[in-house]
């Protein structure tokens, strides 16, 4: 029987709304959580705010006290700790699908990242790309066909907690870092492909460090 836990399409948009302004620090780190202010922000009542809380307080993203919820937050450090946890077990992801991961799978991430490219250049949006992204590295902990290995990264939030902020780098620098894990993948190269993977996420541990997150059209200012 599963034990997955189903949530009302509210409950779902209240809790990715509100761990946005914790992780962007709308709500800033350390100060506590005014659930009613939240609630009026979002246009939402208290209880989804309430329900959105407790499940961020097992993120790690706020705190239960008497006087209420405290925002813990991610700083520079904390952030950078989950890119270098990311960057392993990434890395030892695509060790373990290199050789296993399907031509229609590999196919399909090789056109989704070409279209999402073609996107930013013609249309100057980065959302495409964004989410192409976000698909890519949930593929690779599949990919990798290791149930344990997908389990401690969504048990500790490892993606969604990296990907939340945005893109921390120039597609037209990832975007080819992206194809060469896919070939490396293909070629059933496991070395490379986790070589690969490891140097592609530990990249941005420099913008972490200086707050930096991409904008389109602010490479050419």
């Amino acid at each position: 029987m599963s034990t997955e836990t189903t949530y009302l399409p509210l409950e779902e948009s209240t809790y990715q709304r509100v761990r946005a302004m914790l992780l962007s620090g709308e709500i800033p780190t350390g100060q506590p959580v005014n659930q009613s202010e939240v609630a009026v922000a979002l246009g939402v009542s208290r209880t989804p705010v309430r329900r959105a809380l407790a499940r961020l307080e097992g993120e790690g993203l706020v705190t239960a006290g008497p006087r209420g919820w405290h925002a813990v937050g991610f700083d520079a450090d904390r952030m950078t700790a989950v890119f270098e946890i990311r960057a392993v077990l990434e890395g030892l992801a695509c060790r373990l699908a290199a050789g296993r991961a399907g031509r229609a799978e590999l196919a399909r991430l090789r056109v989704l990242f070409q279209d999402a490219y073609e996107q930013l250049t013609t249309a100057g949006s980065a959302e495409a790309y964004y989410q192409a992204d976000v698909v890519f590295h949930r593929a690779l902990l599949e990919l990798a066909g290791e149930p344990l290995l997908s389990r401690t990264a969504e048990v500790h939030h490892i993606l969604t907690t990296s990907l939340a902020p945005g893109l921390y780098r120039d597609p037209h620098e990832t975007h080819p870092e992206h194809l060469a894990i896919i070939e490396a993948l293909a070629a059933g190269d496991a070395d490379r492909a986790e070589e690969l993977a490891r140097g592609h996420i530990r990249a941005a541990v420099p913008n972490i460090r200086t707050g930096a997150v991409y904008v389109p059209g602010a490479e050419a200012t």
